[in-house]
């Protein structure tokens, strides 16, 4: 049941990073420059099929200017 329920918050996450993204309309190949990771893996990250590591997460919500808690539980 947890890797049910994981699964579920992974693809929140992730459709949550995608949606601020491409409201700042940024690249995914920028981002991923800008993160320090290929954009094979970041597109891993962004279809919810690999978690970011806190280092990442971290960067991610300061690229994207927005908190780790909202990446992580949505909300506001």
């Amino acid at each position: 049941m947890s890797s049910i329920k994981s699964s579920f918050v992974a693809k929140d996450f992730a459709r949550r990073v995608k949606q601020r993204r491409k409201t700042l309309m940024l690249p995914m190949t920028q981002l991923a420059k800008k993160l320090g990771v290929s954009e094979p893996e970041y597109n891993q990250i962004e279809s919810g099929d690999r978690p970011p590591s806190r280092k990442l997460l971290t960067q991610i919500s300061i690229e994207l200017r927005t908190s780790e808690k909202w990446l992580i539980e949505g909300g506001y």
